[in-house]
């Protein structure tokens, strides 16, 4: 009964020991405030966090929103690390005397890839065509969002083979000295 006991308190203890680390979720905010006329292009960068480098961690997902007023005619176009992600939404347009602020948000997880060095920023380019009277674009700011495991490699210190090993011989001799004494 007594090893009943013993196998049922060891194998809750192992299952209870045992956890899934939970994803870390960053959130990076850049500031742009600009006004654009005309036709161009401009470019910044989002911050990446400092623990983040590929292809030891995995991106769940990454999403980048970018926030805009006077938006019109689909062509302003938004690029990740050179990968095209789509478009800046259309203007709502004025609400009495409001124009309220349009936020268009991207799926960049496919931008970020292998390899991706610590420390490395995000960089976003917009092209942008606002050419015509009184046609311009304005942006506020850039929130990027990442949702990364960030899996650290499982390398045993040489103090814990050791102490691992130890223990483990400790365990064979004293079995086998109980086993002698019967």
């Amino acid at each position: 009964m007594r090893a009943i006991w013993a196998g049922i308190l060891t194998a809750t203890l192992m299952l209870g020991a045992t956890g899934i680390a939970g994803a870390t979720v960053y959130t990076s905010t850049t500031d742009l405030d600009r006004i654009l006329f005309g036709t161009g292009k401009i470019s910044w960068q989002q911050e990446m966090p400092g623990d983040f480098t590929m292809p030891y961690d995995t991106v769940n997902s990454a999403k980048l929103t970018i926030y805009s007023n006077f938006v019109n005619g689909g062509n302003d176009y938004v690029q990740v690390e050179s990968n095209f992600v789509g478009t800046l939404k259309n203007d709502t347009g004025w609400v009495w005397f409001w124009n309220p602020m349009e936020s268009t948000k991207f799926d960049v997880a496919s931008s970020i890839t292998a390899p991706w060095g610590q420390g490395h920023p995000l960089d976003i380019s917009l092209f942008y065509d606002e050419r015509g009277c009184l046609d311009f674009l304005y942006l506020d700011k850039s929130v990027f969002c990442l949702n990364y495991n960030n899996q650290a490699a499982p390398v045993p210190e040489p103090g814990t083979m050791l102490l691992l090993g130890l223990g483990l011989a400790g365990i064979a001799i004293y079995g086998k000295r109980r086993r002698n004494e019967a």
